[in-house]
């Protein structure tokens, strides 16, 4: 049915599907760290406690628990195209919102109501990328999200670098600095169609046809006679169950890890000494190498495959971060923690990080794709809560290097997961892996 797409070479236009929806996951990168850098400046303005700092770190990724399964839901009963852009324009109203609050607890909601924007946008983007892609190089083209978080991360560090030295009013400027990429995403998704995959599945062929004319305009698809309608119970059926369990385990166990240390990276780098501003200068640089990582999952994703990969990843984070503990606690240099953060990040995302959101692509089909997306992104934001508090309190009672042993036992989990549980995916069609 979709053989011509699934067959054909790679084109400019998937690559602009790819890289403009590859946007929300830059714009999550970027909020993710620069308010790890504007808290810098935050904790002394508002004199914040322990307490609220965690939950100004947390409050975003709390709204993308609501954003990732409620609209997930609604994108395949729906329509991808319709939120896919209206995402985007709450994005840019809350991070405003964000940018001009003038006490703690505004702060504190608008970035709640920014996550779920987030959030809803981790649900629609990557069914996009993968209901236009062809089969043999779908894995490289989800793999620019992936690799846009980073690009996202390096250029929040970056800004927060240049702009700290302003003073108090600094984190302000830092959030409106993330509304400029956000506009330009914004009306280039404008000339984004709606999935042909979605259309054929609602019995729309006519609309179909239009939308693949994009990749191959002889294409001439059916609809099928019957319609299939959503439900978030399919997730949870002898057919799925499997395949939930496991995006859901190796999700939160992700999450809960890599949200930690892009949250805490600076803070940690301080305890050992560091001022704000190099604190905020070593963070950049590993953001940066860590797009090593992506690299090499771009390059490898189709070929070496999803589950290698992701085991590959798991076992760097598990060694990077007991080492790092013990250095942390015993030998607490400087460049030899900067050095095996900056390998925690390439394995990481060279691994699970860049897979997260190519597995509920290949292991769902059309009426539930997005709903699994927005599934287990919500299950991963919950572990990176559980990351968030659990870690604060255990490097509060045992210090740094016993959160560090803590977020490498959840690294061991993911790795153990992916092990038993992980299906090779790669090139093969959509409808090939839903059959």
């Amino acid at each position: 049915m979709f053989e011509k797409l699934d067959d054909s070479s790679l084109k400019k236009v998937h690559f602009k599907i790819a890289m403009l929806s590859s946007g929300g996951s830059f714009l999550d990168g970027f909020d993710i760290s620069i308010i790890s850098v504007a808290i810098l400046i935050l904790r002394p303005e508002f004199t914040l406690t322990s307490t609220d700092v965690t939950l100004l770190l947390g409050s975003t990724i709390l709204g993308m628990i609501f954003g990732g399964v409620i609209v997930g839901y609604i994108a395949d009963l729906k329509g991808r195209r319709y939120l896919y852009l209206w995402d985007m324009i709450f994005f840019i109203l809350f991070t405003v919102l964000c940018a001009v609050a003038t006490d703690y607890l505004q702060l504190l909601i608008f970035r709640l109501l920014l996550g779920i924007a987030i959030g809803a946008d981790y649900a629609i983007t990557p069914t996009i990328i993968s209901e236009f892609s062809p089969a043999k190089r779908r894995g490289m083209l989800l793999s620019l999200s992936g690799a846009a978080w980073f690009i996202g991360a390096f250029g929040a560090y970056g800004v927060g670098t240049v702009l700290i030295p302003l003073g108090n009013v600094s984190w302000r400027y830092m959030f409106l600095v993330g509304i400029i990429p956000a506009i330009i995403i914004l009306l280039l998704r404008r000339d984004v169609p709606e999935s042909p995959r979605w259309l054929l599945a609602h019995g729309k062929n006519e609309k179909a046809n239009q939308a693949m004319e994009i990749i191959d305009s002889s294409v001439n698809v059916q609809a099928p006679v019957t319609y299939t309608k959503t439900k978030i119970s399919d997730l949870f059926t002898r057919k799925y169950i499997a395949a939930t369990v496991f995006i859901s385990v190796f999700w939160f166990a992700l999450d809960a890890v890599t949200y930690v240390i892009a949250l805490n990276g600076p803070s940690i780098l301080e305890d050992i000494g560091l001022t704000s501003d190099a604190a905020s200068g070593y963070a950049t640089i590993i953001a940066l190498l860590a797009i090593i990582g992506a690299g090499i999952a771009i390059i490898f994703i189709d070929s070496v495959g999803r589950k290698s990969l992701t085991v590959i990843g798991f076992a760097g984070m598990l060694i990077t971060l007991i080492l790092a503990a013990v250095l942390f606690d015993y030998f607490p240099v400087v460049i030899y923690i900067v050095l095996l953060f900056v390998v925690f990040e390439i394995t990481e995302e060279l691994g699970p990080g860049i897979i997260s959101s190519i597995y509920p692509q290949e292991l769902y089909p059309t009426e539930i794709r997005s709903t699994a997306q927005g599934f287990g992104t919500t299950i991963s934001r919950v572990g990176a809560l559980f990351g968030i508090f659990a870690f604060a309190f255990i490097s509060t009672s045992y210090g740094i290097g016993g959160g560090l042993i803590f977020l490498a036992g959840i690294s061991g989990i993911g790795l153990i997961v992916t092990l038993l549980l992980g299906k090779e995916t790669a090139r093969k069609s959509l409808e090939e892996l839903n059959e």
